[in-house]
């Protein structure tokens, strides 16, 4: 039976191993002990799948951050600085996580993973490349009009159409980490992979920020974001994915395998717990993203450039971050690191709002940028660990379900903008979370036992 009560984690001795589900039909280098070290920090891309993936993350995560920056500053311009329009724009690309996002795991079980993220690349360079021709057809350097070619909706449109793929995508990209190294490099694995995401924002945003402001226009981004999914899509039929078990999900139905996942969380409290946790940065890291502009022009009295700073100074935390862990781990264990993660995040938020001094704020998005990766890296680490290949795509689809309350976040966060300000805003959101995460450091005993 999948679903066990059993306090695993990828460090455990128990004779049922949780990267297979109970059958270690794997190679033997799969039991073999986890590298260490900063001589070992790079390990995992050593596996040459690995290599493959890695880079298509790295391709894809800097055309998601290209297009998070260039979207908000496209719409503050559009609109004349109005900062419901300018949060809601780029925060309703998860919304449709909160419809497909499980059935995506669902399809992740079932077919072709490479597949699977070849076709959404496809979709996501075409409809980049349509709506880049669009920009570039309308003329910014005498104001925006009614009358210009591109129109508020063209970019509601264009984002809800990227994030129908991306959520189609989102669960299998992490599913197929253990599917292309051994369980052995997996902690280092996850921790390499998330300098993809942690490593573009240095990219992504620096990019776009430049490009924008030295060009005067828009619509290269977009260019650039297409030619970047382009690529992924030769990076996924090279690779192949030797630790991947067979999965049985499409000798049920695709409601029988909706109903499995779900008790399997429902029933593994450790997993529903880790789950529960990712709603903190949801609704705290990733408003504070999109609200952004409003804060460097209303807080800090700057542009689109230090925007661009700033979160290219979070992705370097977030790259020191991984770094760590991929080199010694979670010295503290990885449940109360993960744990610990969110109370200081939640803190740099809070004092960064209290004292809107840009050296001072430039060291918080340092601080914010460690804290995030150390929770996300920690906790689906965890998660991957203990959940077994033929459900993986299922859970972690609903370990990823709380992307989809992103825009309801960013819709009470850009609110709350409008009618009060960006720095109360930020004080009341950061209060209100800091107190949830030191109430998890007191009371969440299961999951600061995890190591």
């Amino acid at each position: 039976m999948f679903w066990n009560n059993k306090l695993t984690t990828p460090n455990s001795s128990s004779n049922d191993d949780p990267y297979t589900g109970g059958s270690n039909n794997l190679s033997t280098d799969v039991t073999q002990a986890a590298p260490t070290g900063w001589h070992r920090t790079f390990e995992s891309l050593t596996y040459r799948n690995y290599q493959f993936l890695w880079a298509g993350n790295l391709l894809i995560n800097t055309a998601d951050w290209l297009q998070i920056l260039t979207v908000g500053w496209l719409m503050l311009r559009m609109t004349g600085g109005n900062a419901l329009l300018t949060g809601t724009v780029v925060g309703i690309r998860s919304l449709p996580i909160l419809l497909l996002g499980p059935w995506a795991g669902v399809l992740a079980d079932r077919v072709n993973r490479r597949y699977l993220i070849a076709c959404t690349q496809i979709g996501l360079a075409a409809s980049a490349i349509v709506f880049a021709i669009l920009v570039a057809s309308t003329d910014f350097s005498s104001g925006y009009t009614s009358d210009s070619t591109l129109k508020t909706w063209h970019l509601f449109a264009y984002v809800i159409i990227t994030g129908i793929l991306h959520t189609l995508m989102r669960p299998v990209r992490q599913a197929l980490i253990p599917n292309v190294v051994p369980k052995s490099v997996l902690r280092n694995a996850m921790a390499l992979n998330a300098t993809t995401r942690t490593g573009t924002r240095l990219l992504g945003p620096a990019l776009g920020g430049v490009l924008i402001e030295l060009l005067g226009g828009f619509s290269w981004n977009f260019f650039i974001e297409a030619g970047s999914y382009s690529c992924v899509i030769v990076l996924m039929f090279l690779m192949r994915t030797p630790y991947q078990t067979k999965s049985t999900a499409r000798e049920e139905s695709i409601w029988n395998n909706m109903k499995e996942g779900l008790v399997y969380i429902w029933k593994n409290r450790v997993i529903l717990h880790l789950i529960v946790m990712t709603i903190i940065p949801n609704f705290v890291f990733q408003p504070l993203v999109f609200i952004m502009p409003i804060f460097v022009t209303d807080a800090l009295g700057r542009s689109e450039g230090m925007g661009g700073l700033l979160l290219s100074v979070m992705g370097v935390g977030g790259v020191i971050s991984t770094l760590v862990i991929a080199s010694v781990g979670f010295q503290l264990g990885t449940g109360r690191t993960v744990i610990l993660s969110l109370v200081v995040g939640t803190t740099s938020i809070l004092l960064m709002a209290q004292i809107p001094w840009i050296p001072f704020t430039i060291a918080m998005f340092l601080i914010m940028g460690f804290a995030q990766t150390q929770f996300r890296v920690g906790n689906s680490t965890l998660v991957q660990s203990l959940v077994p290949d033929e459900l993986r795509g299922r859970v972690t689809s609903v370990y990823q379900f709380d992307n989809g309350f992103t825009p309801v976040a960013v819709l009470i966060t850009s609110a709350m903008v409008e009618w009060i300000d960006v720095i109360t805003t930020m004080t009341i959101i950061s209060s209100i979370s800091l107190c949830f995460s030191i109430s998890l450091l007191l009371f969440a005993k299961l999951v600061k036992q995890l190591e």
